[in-house]
């Protein structure tokens, strides 16, 4: 099964980035905004479609926000992060992007 690259742009949902200063900090930040109070769910897959973590799973107020996560345990390759939400007034988005390691 080939990957391809989703990018879907809702009211509800806008992605800000994935931010990573590896020399630094060996972490990742990925950054995204919700415009209404939401069930919010961030995952990451690898490239075989395998669930990796599941980084938030919690309602959330509007707002920006932040999840960071450690790479030490993770191999080289192309990764997938999906953000999920579930609006108090019934909204529904769900955008996937992908980044790629190389430590």
């Amino acid at each position: 099964m080939n990957r391809i690259k989703v990018i879907i742009i809702f009211s509800l949902i806008n992605f800000i980035g994935c931010d990573s200063s590896i020399l630094d900090d060996p972490a990742i930040s990925i950054k995204y905004k919700v415009e209404e109070t939401s069930h919010v769910k961030v995952v990451l897959l690898n490239s075989y479609d395998t669930e990796i973590a599941i980084l938030v799973d919690t309602t959330q107020p509007a707002g920006n926000h932040q999840v960071s996560f450690g790479i030490n345990d993770l191999a080289e390759g192309i990764y997938f992060y999906t953000l999920e939400l579930r609006g108090e007034s019934g909204s529904y988005s769900k955008s996937t992007k992908h980044m790629l390691l190389i430590k």
